[in-house]
């Protein structure tokens, strides 16, 4: 059957090497930094891509030996003690109609060898501090540590050229479709092709020419073991973002040398081990949608007959499909988007975009980012909890169900009544939740749109992702029989009046006034109003939290002068790792902005914030910060004293999101599904 969908481009089947693809979506490989709850979420994991739609489902980071070459010392290779995991994440792929590829890969220099004992290896002899690169913020201190590297000799080579051999014909016995090469981001292959890390002075090392010979091999050991019509794949980093890095044109040069031999390539870029460029890797939400199409359609125009495959922030079908109608590449690689919804093909395949929930590129997933307190995934909160949760829903529908026939009570699997108050990001899954389990759901907003704080992002161009989001929200409650009520300002009496049986809370916070001399001049806006209204040229924004700081990118991409003014000693303290590389390279760009940390401010004149340097000796003097307009951002209060008023209607009246204390997104999407789907 001829499928019918506003996305032609990305549902055209593709061709690599000797393997069809039903479309051009690939799931990228994403690495597991630790072991899963459970081997069944590891499989659901891969199989919901598959069964979501994706054409080619790519396992991440498969090392190609034990003992010198894993990215973290839980992982394996294809030898290793997952093997069975792999060949039946190969069998679950197949299931659904998609392909199978698997990463096959060498850490170098930083590989983990906290389980082995052996000493990793790399183009050089070296200590793998980074002690040498300075002005570079480091990550993973158990990785980028001072143990010594050895640099590899000919020998050594060919052993790693026999591995990836070894490896790729596994990958073929063990059903794979195809392989790809992992060539990018600082690990083994790249070490060698990048001057950054090459600094050898043999024929392995100093040109051009010298830089790809040992990758060269490897693509020719790979190619003998697996012969020539298997379909082999690269992914590159056009760009390792940092100071004297392997050239956009090198790369594409390399890819020129080795087309004969590869059948696809996917681009990408950035560099792990160090924060700014790591978060070119898995982009925050400070980046751009999109980074490396740049380079994937300038590798494209370099190459004669192979597809190229682009990877990087690019979350909606719109975005793809256009990527692809401009021949800007020949297919799209999503990570953290098949994450978020892992229905995202087949949604964006049945002409319902508006029903994907889209990721909103937090990078909470990403244990590095959040120093292993991963979240799993912000807006999908079963993701690596499907085992768990199945079981539990499964219990406690028993459970009723035996309630029921012993107490002749219908009422324990009867549909309820549920009053949620507030439709942010909490009270908005809360009542799609509960209304998916079929209860009878009002949802009470006082303002005239649902979204809550989520709102701010209707006119800051920098907070798209969360306006996706939003939207993606208010099309999900309109879309169901959920009773709306806006500009309804919900009190224990309208409530009670309800006569529900479950209360949930979801009411918010205010944002927290500011307390000097001057704060209630006319040019003097909170966070939240500060989005509603037109800013002057100049703005000082007092208080670099995350907000503060997008809010300041967005201002300077349209072209005014921002000053931000921090009392702790560093910008977005309580962000995550990856977001606060992203958010310096970001600033990076700009030359209208001033960044003062271990300021005060102690009063807001007509034209400018008084602030005194916290550093300096008692008695110095205060200076001005000119501005037109000022911005405060210290923080919500929450709305606790609404919500416990709430508290004597019901027997156990759920408080979520901001009314119980700040929140994320993740958090109060979370506490909001749990709170409504448990009811």
């Amino acid at each position: 059957m001829k499928i019918h969908t506003p996305f032609t481009h990305l549902f055209t089947p593709l061709t690599v090497g000797n393997v069809r693809l039903r479309n051009r979506v690939i799931a990228a490989p994403i690495t597991s930094y630790a072991h899963e709850p459970s081997p069944a979420d590891k499989f659901e994991s891969i199989a919901a891509k598959a069964r979501g739609g994706a054409g080619l489902i790519i396992i991440g980071s498969v090392a190609v030996n034990d003992e010198e070459a894993l990215i973290y010392y839980e992982s394996s290779s294809l030898f290793g003690h997952e093997k069975k995991i792999f060949e039946e994440m190969v069998s679950m792929i197949h299931q659904y109609g998609a392909k199978a590829s698997v990463e096959l890969f060498h850490a170098g220099m930083f590989a983990d060898c906290r389980g082995t004992g052996e000493t990793p290896i790399g183009p050089c002899a070296m200590e793998r501090s980074f002690t040498e690169y300075a002005g570079y913020e480091r990550i993973e201190p158990d990785v980028v540590d001072t143990t010594h590297v050895l640099g590899m000799d000919e020998a050594m080579m060919q052993k790693v050229c026999d591995q990836y051999a070894a490896s790729a014909r596994e990958a073929v016995r063990m059903g794979f479709d195809m392989v790809m090469l992992h060539f990018g981001h600082g690990w083994l292959v790249d070490e060698f092709l990048s001057p950054f890390f090459n600094h050898r002075t043999d024929e392995y090392g100093g040109s051009f020419e010298n830089r790809i010979r040992f990758p060269i091999r490897v693509v020719e050991a790979v190619r003998k073991a697996v012969g020539p019509q298997y379909p082999v794949d690269v992914r590159i980093g056009a760009s390792e973002r940092v100071r004297e890095g392997v050239s956009l044109e090198d790369i594409a040069e390399f890819l020129v040398r080795i087309e004969d031999q590869i059948h696809m390539v996917h681009v990408s870029s950035g560099l792990d081990k160090l924060v700014g460029a790591t978060s070119y890797i898995e982009a925050p939400c400070i980046h751009p949608h999109g980074l490396n199409v740049p380079y994937a359609e300038y590798i494209k125009s370099k190459l004669d007959h192979i597809p190229v495959a682009v990877v990087g922030s690019i979350t909606t079908p719109k975005e793809a499909e256009m990527i692809l109608e401009e021949g800007k590449a020949d297919a799209v690689a999503l990570g953290r988007p098949l994450v978020a919804d892992p229905d995202w093909v087949n949604k964006a395949r049945d002409g319902h975009p508006e029903d994907i929930c889209t990721c909103i590129r937090c990078v909470s997933c990403y244990g590095v980012a959040t120093g292993g307190c991963s979240q799993g995934c912000a807006v999908n909160p079963r993701y690596e909890r499907e085992l768990r949760l199945s079981a539990e829903e499964a219990l406690i529908k028993r459970k009723k169900q035996e309630m029921e026939a012993l107490y002749q009570d219908h009422s324990y699997t009867e549909p309820k009544k549920v009053v949620v108050i507030g439709g942010g990001p909490a009270g908005m899954n809360a009542a799609i939740a509960a209304s998916d389990q079929g209860h009878h759901v009002i949802l009470m907003e006082k303002e005239a749109a649902l979204g809550g704080l989520l709102r701010i992002s209707d006119t800051d161009a920098a907070k798209v992702d969360m306006y996706n989001y939003k939207e993606y929200l208010a099309a999900q409650v309109m879309k169901r029989p959920i009773e709306i009520r806006l500009n309804c300002e919900a009190d224990p009496e309208m409530v009670q009046k309800e006569e529900p049986d479950e209360i949930i809370a979801a009411v918010g916070s205010s944002p927290r006034m500011l307390r000097i001399p001057g704060a209630d001049r006319e040019n003097v806006f909170d966070i939240v109003t500060a989005h509603k209204v037109r800013l002057g040229h100049r703005v000082a924004v007092i208080g670099a939290g995350p907000s503060g700081c997008e809010l300041a990118l967005s201002l300077l991409r349209e072209g005014h002068e921002v000053a931000l003014l921090e009392i702790a000693d560093r910008i977005a303290g309580a962000a995550n790792l990856l977001y606060r590389g992203a958010l310096q390279e970001q600033f990076a760009l700009q030359d209208q902005l001033t960044i003062r940390t271990r300021v005060s401010c102690d009063a807001i004149e007509e034209d400018g914030v008084v602030i005194h340097p916290l550093d300096k000796e008692d008695g110095a003097s205060p200076e001005k910060i000119p501005a037109d307009s000022v911005v405060y951002c210290v923080g919500l209060i929450p709305r606790r004293e609404l919500a416990e008023s709430f508290a004597e209607l019901a027997y156990d009246v759920r408080m979520i999101g901001d009314c119980i204390g700040a929140r994320r997104i993740n958090e109060a999407a979370h506490e909001g599904y749990f709170a409504g789907h448990f009811i």
